[in-house]
């Protein structure tokens, strides 16, 4: 399953060294933003990080002009602090475990007493994890590993477009809600769950390193370099990669069609994840006939 995976599906990148094709991209000045120009309007696609660093800003212009010139902004989710409150108690439910799916019943004890050890050295109680089923601590783990090395969730690229609609008084669309999002995890086996956070709990070292090669791609708009790491991960595990991606992107894409038929301009923030590889969303925008075009 790999580093790549485990942060492909908390972030919407991956977190792997390999780097095909940065130089071209960056050579090309491209960023990871596409325009599709319809006889009515323009729709933007901007392919997110969902946690970034202070020094990540201010972001590409062409970027902020998206923004400004479209009038709606549409999400992967509501991620107001109202709706963030309402989320942590759906993820609680998520990750109750049933019968026989808690941590010390479904990690061998040499991957539990490891997980103990990752939690400490956070600084947190094991009681918070213990509790629930593996996948949380997996999703969990990464999150306080990336806040503590200076990512954070506020700084994300959704986020801080959340920030702008609000200022700006502009109208904001979701495609999916919290609830959908944390029942993707629920999908998992407890197979895949176990694999989840035993790869996770085995690669915690690299992800500061990984994760700063990837935001390398992801600002010259590295669009190989990403596709051939992010899809790594999922190689062996084609019922998550439909879970998490494949599922996802088709319900988006057909999400998105009406808004190419609008005369209003629209602005999509989605994981970069969703952008690359197969059936991704501009993959399946162009089989309906709507080309995009790499800004």
């Amino acid at each position: 399953m790999g580093l790549g995976l485990v942060s492909a599906l908390l972030l919407g990148v991956a977190s792997s060294s390999a780097q095909t094709g940065t130089d071209t991209a960056a050579a090309a000045g491209e960023n990871f933003l596409w325009q599709i120009e319809t006889p009515t309007n323009t729709v933007y696609l901007l392919g997110s990080v969902h946690f970034l660093s202070a020094d990540q800003y201010p972001l590409p212009a062409v970027m902020e002009a998206a923004f400004d010139e479209a009038e709606v902004l549409v999400l992967e989710a509501d991620i107001s602090a109202a709706a963030s409150a309402d989320a942590a108690t759906v993820m609680i439910d998520a990750a109750l475990p049933e019968p026989g799916e808690s941590l010390a019943e479904v990690l061998t004890p040499d991957t539990y007493e490891l997980a103990q050890q990752q939690v400490a050295e956070l600084g947190l109680p094991f009681g918070l994890f213990e509790s629930f089923e593996p996948w949380f601590l997996a999703v969990s783990l990464t999150s306080f590993q990336l806040i503590d090395i200076g990512f954070e969730p506020e700084y994300g690229i959704d986020q801080y477009f959340h920030g702008r609609a609000a200022d700006a008084d502009k109208p904001v669309l979701f495609l999916e809600t919290v609830e959908q999002q944390f029942n993707f995890f629920e999908q998992l086996s407890i197979d895949e769950q176990r694999q989840f956070t035993e790869q996770t709990l085995a690669e915690m070292d690299v992800l500061e390193e990984s994760f700063n090669e990837i935001l390398t791609a992801w600002s010259t708009g590295d669009i190989a370099g990403l596709e051939a790491t992010l899809f790594a991960g999922f190689a062996d595990y084609p019922e998550m990669q439909a879970i998490f991606l494949s599922d996802r992107n088709r319900d988006w894409a057909t999400q998105i069609q009406p808004f190419l038929q609008a005369d209003d301009d629209y602005l999509i923030v989605v994981g970069a994840l969703h952008l690359v590889g197969p059936d991704n969303v501009l993959e399946l925008l162009a089989q309906q006939g709507y080309q995009a075009e790499q800004l």
